[in-house]
């Protein structure tokens, strides 16, 4: 709201300055003398020094709303704030510190997590764990986690051990490597029982 309420104060002086100015040119332009204003205006900028007390006020205020309107557009604003799934007419959105609360307080009752550090930015949620946790299980287990939020746009969620360069492979991947090492294993059991059969 202060972004916005500024860049509209701005906008509407700049606006109402621009054309105040620009009707006085065009009215000296099709033969009609200046406005008052604007000749003193004129007669004050060619006159007054640079060390004038209104000089150096003028200077300072100009340099502190310039520094406001900087400070405004550097601070962070709605960056933090994740919206979710509209319902309706109804919008809503979360901070994203609650998300890596959440997940952190999900992922602290999992088995083998000791420590962990939850960093959640626009696209990604970055979780380093510290203990015998297998990262891939972890991961499995808090994008249910995260997909319960309902955001309007999914965070890629990765899950790493903390001090290693070991990362958790997707839920999707780990599932075609459950298969084919079960795959795997029945195949050495039928050679088994074939290899036995014809003792």
């Amino acid at each position: 709201m202060p972004r916005t309420a500024a860049a509209a104060v701005v906008a509407t002086v700049l606006l109402v300055a621009a054309g105040t100015l620009l009707y006085d040119v065009i009215a000296v332009r099709t033969g009609h003398s200046a406005r008052q204003w604007r000749a003193d205006l004129a007669d004050e900028l060619a006159t007054r020094h640079l060390d004038d007390p209104a000089v150096l006020i003028g200077a300072g205020a100009g340099v502190l709303i310039g520094g406001w309107l900087l400070w405004l557009a550097l601070a962070p604003g709605l960056g933090r704030w994740l919206p979710l799934r509209p319902h309706g007419s109804t919008a809503a959105a979360i901070d994203r510190s609650g998300v890596a609360a959440l997940l952190a307080d999900r992922a602290a009752g999992l088995p083998g997590v000791e420590h962990l550090r939850v960093r959640v930015n626009r696209r990604r949620v970055r979780i380093a764990l510290v203990g015998p946790a297998d990262p891939a299980s972890v991961q499995r287990r808090l994008r249910e986690e995260l997909a319960a939020v309902t955001l309007a746009r999914p965070l890629r969620l990765d899950v790493r051990t903390a001090g290693r360069r070991r990362r958790a492979k997707p839920v999707e991947d780990a599932g075609q490597d459950i298969e084919q090492a079960a795959g795997q294993a029945a195949g050495q059991d039928t050679k088994g029982a074939a290899g036995g059969g014809g003792e």
